[in-house]
């Protein structure tokens, strides 16, 4: 009967240790957790910014595109009312030397 409750003892004791193991194992795996959950908040954030930066610089470009094209088109439609004003002036002009003579 004494082997018996010695045995028993040393069980409980076993267990006990196991479940001491057990308890400090879970406290580092919720530490790990809130350390991720932190984590994970922080990336969140960090995302969010990102986008908002990588919007900003879009609006950015866009404005930048859209003043090139419209300096562009001004210039182009500039050269071809010049050039339209010349073949006026040119007809005009083969038009006054020719009747007008």
């Amino acid at each position: 009967m004494e082997k018996r409750v010695y045995t028993l003892e040393l069980i409980v004791e076993q267990n006990g240790k196991l479940i001491e193991r057990l308890d400090r194992s879970i406290e580092r795996l919720d530490h790990s957790m809130a350390q991720l959950s932190q984590a994970v908040s922080d990336l969140r954030v960090d995302m969010i910014q990102g986008q908002a930066a990588l919007r900003q610089d879009i609006s950015d470009v866009r404005a930048e595109l859209r003043s090139e094209i419209e300096r562009k088109t001004f210039w182009l439609m500039t050269a071809h009312y010049g050039a339209l004003l010349a073949l006026l002036g040119f007809l005009g002009k083969h038009f006054i030397e020719s009747y007008f003579k």
